[in-house]
C-alpha cells in the first residue's frame, strides 16, 4: 500500500522500497546528520540508492522562495523510511 507521502516523492519512495537493510541504515544516518542541508542529503541518498537526482529534486516540495522545503522533505523521507524499516529484516 502506497502512502500519500510516497506518491508525493515517488522517485525517492520507490528507491527506498527497493533498498536493503544496509542501505536503509545509510539513509537513516544521512537523514539524521545535522551538519548538511536537505539538498546534500538527497544527493547522498541518490548515491546510495542510484536514483535519478534531477527527477527526485523536481518532485520535492519547495518553499515560497523556490528552495527545497527542508522540514517537509525531511519528514516525508522519514515517514517513508520508517514504514520500510518496519517491514525489512536485518538480514536483507
Amino acid at each position: 500500500m502506497q502512502t500519500i507521502q510516497a506518491t508525493e516523492i515517488s522517485t525517492i519512495a520507490e528507491a527506498i522500497q527497493n533498498a536493503n537493510s544496509a542501505q536503509l541504515d545509510c539513509l537513516w544516518a544521512i537523514l539524521k546528520y545535522k551538519e548538511i542541508g536537505i539538498l546534500r542529503k538527497v544527493k547522498c541518498m541518490a548515491e546510495v540508492l542510484n536514483f535519478n537526482l534531477d527527477k527526485a529534486c523536481s518532485e520535492l516540495p519547495v518553499n515560497e522562495n523556490g528552495y527545497i522545503a527542508d522540514y517537509k522533505t525531511r519528514h516525508l523521507i522519514h515517514d517513508i523510511l520508517l514504514e520500510k524499516s518496519k517491514n525489512v529484516s536485518a538480514r536483507s
